[in-house]
C-alpha cells in the first residue's frame, strides 16, 4: 500500500515536470525545425517514460533489437496495458510515429504531450476520419520516412489473452509496403491494471521479432494476415509463459 501511494506521488510528479519541459521547449519552437523539435519533445517523453520504468521498480527485459532493419517499419504488437507505450518509447531511438485512440486527448498531460509528438488519434466510431488517420500514417512511412506503431487490438487486454486483431490497421504496411516488426510485451499489466496498486519487481519483457515482408507471404497469408501475426505473438507468448 506505502510503495503504491509513493509510486503514484512520484508519478504525478514526473507527469509535472513534463508539463513544465513541453513548455520551455514551446517557447524555442520558433527557432527549430519540424524534426528538430520533434527530437526534443521525444527526447523529453523519454525521460518520462524512463521515470515511469525506475519508480515502478520493473526488471525491463528487452530482445530482438537487432531484428529491427534500417528502413522504415511498421511495430505491431499485442497491447496488455498503457505500460506497452511507455517501455517501447522508453526502448526505442527512431523517428516513431504512435497511432492512439481519440480518447488519449482527454487524459491531462499525455493528451498534450501526444500533440506534440504528432500521434496520430483514431476516431473508431467514425470509419471516414479513421480512413484518414490510415492515410496520413502511410504518407509518413512513404514520405517522412517515420516508423508507425499501432495495436490492432485497439484496445488493452488487461491479460495475457489477446483479443481480435483489426484487419484495418493491416492496411498500413500493406499500402505503404513497408516490414511489419511484431512486437511482444508480456506481463505489463501486471504492473499496474492487473490490481490498480503499483506492484513492484514484475518482470515485464518486451521482444521484437524477425520483420515480415508484405511481398513475402503467401497469397492466401496476405489474405489473413492478422492471424499470422497473432499467431507468431501468441507463440513468444506461450514461450516467456511456459518457463
Amino acid at each position: 500500500m506505502v510503495f503504491d501511494i509513493i509510486s503514484k506521488i512520484r508519478f504525478g510528479l514526473s507527469l509535472i515536470r513534463l508539463w513544465f519541459s513541453m513548455l520551455g521547449t514551446r517557447f524555442s519552437k520558433k527557432k527549430m525545425s519540424r524534426d528538430a523539435y520533434y527530437q526534443e519533445i521525444l527526447r523529453r517523453a523519454k525521460v518520462h517514460t524512463s521515470d515511469l520504468v525506475r519508480i515502478s521498480r520493473m526488471n525491463l527485459v528487452v530482445e530482438g533489437l537487432e531484428n529491427i532493419p534500417d528502413e522504415p517499419v511498421v511495430f505491431m504488437g499485442n497491447h496488455q496495458s498503457y505500460i506497452d507505450i511507455y517501455v517501447t518509447v522508453t526502448t526505442l531511438s527512431r523517428r516513431l510515429i504512435l497511432i492512439g485512440k481519440k480518447e488519449i486527448l482527454k487524459i491531462p498531460i499525455i493528451g498534450k504531450l501526444g500533440r506534440e509528438m504528432n500521434v496520430l488519434f483514431l476516431d473508431r466510431e467514425n470509419p471516414r476520419e479513421g480512413l484518414k488517420t490510415i492515410l496520413e500514417a502511410i504518407r509518413l512511412i512513404k514520405e517522412e520516412r517515420f516508423d508507425v506503431l499501432i495495436y490492432p487490438e485497439g484496445t488493452r487486454s488487461k491479460s495475457r489473452e489477446m483479443g481480435e486483431f483489426h484487419k484495418g490497421s493491416f492496411k498500413i504496411p500493406q499500402k505503404s509496403k513497408a516490414p511489419i516488426i511484431p512486437m511482444v510485451v508480456n506481463d505489463a499489466y501486471k504492473v499496474f491494471e492487473d490490481t490498480y496498486r503499483v506492484t513492484p519487481g514484475v518482470d515485464v519483457h518486451l521482444k521484437f521479432l524477425p520483420p515480415i515482408y508484405m511481398d513475402q507471404l503467401t497469397e492466401d497469408e496476405v489474405k489473413n494476415i492478422d492471424q499470422v501475426l497473432k499467431d507468431r505473438i501468441q507463440k513468444e507468448l506461450d514461450a516467456f509463459n511456459a518457463k
